[in-house]
């Protein structure tokens, strides 16, 4: 099977050479055992404050799973010594081709922690011929050492927003960057404390100094917990939540509609629900016929959805002034017509008025934070309800983050020692 030296050399690892290999498993996909030492003097590192020693107590033989030679699976066996440090007492030999407590090699870790990125975890581990609960380990190992060695921004806008979790009412608070779509935090609520702990824990002070703006929607929670964790910062109000709120408007207004009218209104109005949510440029022909039947009998809905589709220019200005005035005509033109739903909404949007002017100064990506939430369902959907939260934080990182972009990017987390972001 070739001598030690080309062995030592298959093998890869540094500072240490194959005394023996031994064929547990017979046939070309058979299991192999190799035996290896430290090349050079005897002088063994301190797990504790990494100096050299020489003075060892006792051994003992361990092993690890490592990748396979042409897909033959490869344990390392290594005579593991507790050594006599000067300084920290008797510690174990620290080695440099795996964690401590692991029972894998660093380099098959990293192997298994890609692939996981990319298939199920069940399909990761038998594709490495190992435990699921070993993938599992692994790829947490992996998504831990490659968060811990990513640069800290300090991000200029921030969105919170909640996203729905299980069949109950639970939620999450996702905190996250809008200027590179990448999430922050995660927390499993919510409330208030959610988003002051979520901005205490994950931002230091320098980079909660930095923050220009957060956009939120018109949860009176949020807006509590960012005005106290951020005073300088900027609310901006989503878009998205003003506008599905005069969608609910247009629909409450819909369904009192259908109720009060006479047979004319249910016939023309039975199944038009979905229509009236949508956007006009979005529907097709036919779609725009049904809805023109239905404004004919109905004026009262006709004016609302009017009123819906102007709203969305509110977002196209440009300067604090010309906001104002949009929205006071906006108001104006709901006199005398008897539309109280639209007439709450208009109140509304007088309240928060401070939160949607301060786009004029804040442009801050409306469309990111939808984003997020989707990569996020998406996650969990295909992960069917993961309960390890750590976990979830680290793999929505990763999948937001995208930090393999390219082939090359690979040999960068491949690499047998460290693990970082190429962003």
């Amino acid at each position: 099977m070739g001598s030690p030296l080309d062995h030592t050399k298959i093998l890869g690892l540094d500072g240490y050479r194959v005394e023996a290999v031994v064929e547990l498993e017979p046939g070309p996909r058979g299991r192999l055992r190799l035996y290896i030492e430290l090349q050079g003097m005897r002088r063994y590192e301190c797990s504790g404050c990494g100096s050299r020693c020489s003075r060892v107590r006792d051994e003992k033989v361990r092993t690890w799973e490592d990748l396979p030679w042409a897909e033959r699976p490869v344990t390392l066996s290594y005579r593991l010594r507790r050594v006599r440090c000067r300084r920290c007492g008797i510690r174990t030999e620290r080695v440099s081709f795996a964690d401590p407590k692991a029972r894998i090699t660093r380099r098959l870790r990293q192997q298994i922690g890609l692939d996981c990125q990319s298939m199920p975890t069940s399909h990761a581990a038998v594709r490495h011929r190992v435990s699921w609960n070993k993938a599992r380990r692994a790829e947490k190992a992996f998504l831990h050492e490659w968060d811990a060695s990513r640069p800290r921004r300090r991000p200029r806008h921030l969105g919170a927003d909640e996203i729905h979790r299980g069949k109950k009412q639970r939620f999450y608070t996702v905190l996250s960057d809008l200027v590179h779509g990448e999430v922050i935090g995660l927390a499993p609520d919510r409330t208030e404390e959610a988003l002051k702990t979520l901005l205490q824990t994950k931002l230091d002070a320098r980079q909660r100094a930095a923050v220009e703006a957060v956009c939120i929607d018109m949860h009176r929670p949020y807006i509590n917990a960012v005005t106290t964790v951020l005073p300088r910062a900027e609310v901006v109000f989503d878009k998205f939540h003003v506008l599905q709120a005069a969608g609910r408007a247009l629909d409450e207004m819909r369904r009192q509609e259908f109720f009060r009218s006479g047979a004319s209104m249910r016939k023309f109005g039975r199944g038009k629900r979905w229509l009236l949510l949508g956007r006009w440029h979005n529907l097709g022909e036919s779609q725009r016929d049904a809805l023109l039947q239905l404004f004919r009998v109905n004026r009262r809905l006709f004016k609302a959805y009017i009123l819906r589709e102007e709203l969305d220019r509110l977002w196209s200005y440009r300067t604090p002034g010309r906001v104002a005035r949009f929205l006071v005509a906006w108001t104006r033109a709901l006199r005398w017509q008897r539309l109280p739903e639209m007439w709450r909404l208009a109140m509304s949007l007088a309240r928060h008025f401070a939160g949607i002017v301060a786009y004029c100064r804040h442009s801050v990506t409306f469309g990111m934070v939808e984003s997020i939430n989707k990569t996020i369902k998406a996650i969990l959907r295909r992960a069917h309800g993961m309960r390890d939260e750590e976990m979830l934080l680290l793999k929505l990182k990763w999948a937001t983050a995208r930090p393999i972009r390219r082939s090359r990017d690979i040999a960068k987390f491949l690499h047998p020692r460290e693990v970082h972001s190429n962003r």
